[in-house]
């Protein structure tokens, strides 16, 4: 009957650019046996004058039109090009599957499967090797992602440095590399070092920008969706296209992304965690809160979710780099914990930090100098982690309060400097400052992903962008 050629001519697939858009306009359509013929065809079919369907009976056996659409080819000119990032996706999920497997899992054809298979290997993107079997006959091909067929770049920008990671197609880390900043953090500038360091580390590996799946580029601040950056408080940037500079310089596709990149980090070492409702509270160059509630990374409206270092603590305490005076972030932040601590000495305050905090020492330095004088237990250093654990486990509490957790997890390099503490802090906050905390079980945990949190999680990113989530 043609019923496919008949989806294909009334949804004009060539037009549509998601599942989603064919999924609306397939609505009107009905999946079932034709009153006209006896087979179920098991494609959506147009009722016509002549050619009229059952209505769906959803208590039936088998797929739901939703599962049908997700799991099965669309015939149009882009289906190849879905089909292959599908393939890829699941081989980065399984590592590596037989042609059988990919074929079950993906609802091809083996022609099909083999045809993907092929133009995939001409593009230098999936290896394949001969597998073992029992049975008689040709043993079976597995494929796998190729970790040289592509690479990502993840970018961390900070006022202290550019930190640059190149990661192959496995989105496993190649190398790494830091070029240090000065005070100066105009965007020319920083975009200046990031270009000539980057373009280093590719020749150093003898691999063309073509090569490159993508440059993911991740910073602290206000980040609109088309990669503009409205506000970055650390740096001191306001109203930056920052994409649209980026892209005068690499050929490669470039992204933005805010600092909730890191769950994307975290998530891939404790893939456990991806299910819950999972609370990630960052203390670092900046301050805020990102939220996995029931598996789904909260973005927000304008995607500004989780600010919570501009929450005003106190009106009348340091002006913040938002502009507003007395936000948690102008109190604890990795900055403001060093601007605190020079400015007190250069009053005279009796510590060792004295010999060994010097005028120039950037803050992840002054910080892991003051952690080493709290294991010292100078009196002063004291004094500050006493500070700093009354303001995080009081905005641990409010966060707790507005987002539900049943998992904490405390990352950034402030909190790695004295995480026992805090979570000792926060742990005995909870049952004064939680409403109902009684009724709650709450594990608090430190981030594993480490310094490479940000660079990691903004290539994963990039990757999934491009390939898993071609199938949303």
């Amino acid at each position: 009957m043609g019923c496919r050629r008949q989806l294909h001519n009334v949804l004009d697939l060539n037009r549509v650019a998601s599942y989603k858009q064919v999924l609306v306009r397939t609505r009107r359509f009905v999946y079932g046996g034709c009153r006209l013929c006896p087979k179920a065809h098991g494609t959506p079919v147009r009722p016509t004058r002549n050619h009229q369907p059952f209505e769906y009976d959803h208590n039936r056996k088998g797929a739901s039109l939703e599962t049908m659409m997700r799991k099965s080819p669309i015939d149009s000119r882009d289906a190849g090009l879905r089909n292959e990032r599908m393939v890829l996706a699941l081989l980065k999920e399984h590592r590596e599957l037989s042609q059988a497997q990919l074929c079950k899992l993906a609802g091809l054809s083996s022609s099909t499967a083999s045809y993907i298979v092929g133009r995939l290997r001409q593009k230098g993107l999936i290896r394949e090797r001969r597998g073992q079997s029992n049975r008689r006959g040709a043993k079976p091909v597995i494929v796998s992602i190729h970790p040289q067929g592509r690479y990502v770049i993840g970018v961390e920008l900070s006022p202290s440095n550019v930190y640059i990671g190149l990661f192959d197609f496995n989105c496993d880390l190649v190398e790494d590399i830091r070029a240090p900043l000065d005070s100066e953090h105009g965007p020319d500038h920083v975009l200046s070092i990031l270009e000539i360091n980057l373009r280093g580390l590719l020749g150093k590996h003898k691999i063309d920008e073509d090569r490159l799946f993508g440059i993911g580029v991740t910073l602290s601040g206000s980040i609109s969706r088309g990669g503009h950056v409205q506000l970055s408080s650390p740096l001191g940037w306001k109203d930056i296209p920052l994409r649209t500079m980026l892209a005068e310089r690499f050929s490669a596709p470039v992204s933005v992304h805010t600092t909730r990149v890191r769950l994307l980090a975290e998530l891939s070492l404790r893939p456990e965690l991806a299910s819950r409702n999972m609370l990630c509270l960052n203390v670092s160059n900046g301050v805020g809160v990102h939220m996995v509630v029931d598996g789904h990374l909260l973005h927000g409206t304008t995607d500004r979710s989780g600010e919570l270092g501009h929450v005003v603590f106190d009106p009348d305490g340091p002006l913040c780099g938002c502009g507003h005076r007395g936000c948690l972030e102008a109190f604890i932040s990795g900055p403001a914990l060093t601007a605190r601590i020079k400015n007190d000495l250069a009053q005279g305050r009796d510590s060792l930090l004295n010999n060994t905090v010097g005028p120039e020492d950037i803050p992840e330095t002054v910080v892991g100098k003051w952690a080493d004088a709290v294991a010292e237990k100078d009196a002063y250093a004291l004094e500050v982690r006493e500070i700093l654990g009354d303001y995080v486990s009081r905005a641990a509490a409010i966060a707790i309060n507005c987002y539900d957790p049943d998992v904490l997890i405390l990352t950034g390099y402030v909190c790695h400097q004295c995480s026992d503490f805090l979570i000792s802090e926060i742990e005995h906050r909870i049952p004064t400052d939680v409403y109902d905390s009684q009724e709650r079980d709450i594990r608090i945990l430190l981030a594993q992903s480490g310094e490479q949190a940000l660079i990691r999680g903004v290539a994963t990113a990039v990757l999934r962008q491009s390939v898993d989530l071609a199938l949303a």
